[in-house]
């Protein structure tokens, strides 16, 4: 780029759809740290590997079957996945979405395919909701890091669990 080249333009819409693709790519991150905190078989850790988040989250709920967590960790972590499927199914909507004005000339519309060769599910899609849909994940990815921890390693001679935030804190900059 030159120096007088005219910078270039921002697509609003755009930039949502990578913030909701890159929250997918950290969510992942973080169903993989939670595996391994309450996995104790390295087999199904070594299985995480290259998996999609909907199998990571199965990956999950099976770890939490094996009976070495206490009820209120599991119940907590469950919880925890539950919200990160919901936010899986909203990022799939959004990042597979073919996009285009909608028929009002207002807003956009994201065009989901229903099944193969029968047309497309439509929905109203904004920036401003892919924007709360990463700031959901960013909250979700530090309750699962606490919960893991605290169904675990807080456990531990000398570890301390992470308290729960207060009405008012924030997540890298989100307000919860």
């Amino acid at each position: 780029m030159t120096m007088d080249a005219a910078p270039r333009e921002r697509i609003l819409f755009l930039e949502a759809v990578g913030r909701v693709t890159i929250a997918g790519a950290e969510l992942e991150i973080a169903l993989k740290a939670l595996l391994g905190s309450i996995a104790h078989e390295p087999t199904l850790i070594r299985y995480a590997n290259n998996q999609n988040t909907s199998k990571l989250i199965e990956f999950c709920k099976l770890a939490l079957t094996v009976g070495h967590l206490a009820p209120e960790d599991v119940t907590e972590i469950s919880a925890c996945l539950t919200r990160a499927d919901k936010c899986r199914d909203r990022r799939n909507t959004i990042v597979h979405a073919i996009y285009a004005p909608d028929e009002a000339g207002v807003g956009v519309e994201a065009m989901n395919p229903v099944r193969k060769n029968l047309g497309y599910r439509v929905s109203s899609i904004s920036a401003e909701e892919m924007d709360a849909l990463a700031d959901e994940v960013a909250v979700l990815r530090d309750d699962m890091f606490r919960a893991g921890w605290n169904a675990t390693a807080a456990k531990m001679p000398g570890m301390a669990p992470i308290p729960p935030r207060k009405p008012g804190d924030t997540v890298n900059g989100v307000p919860t």
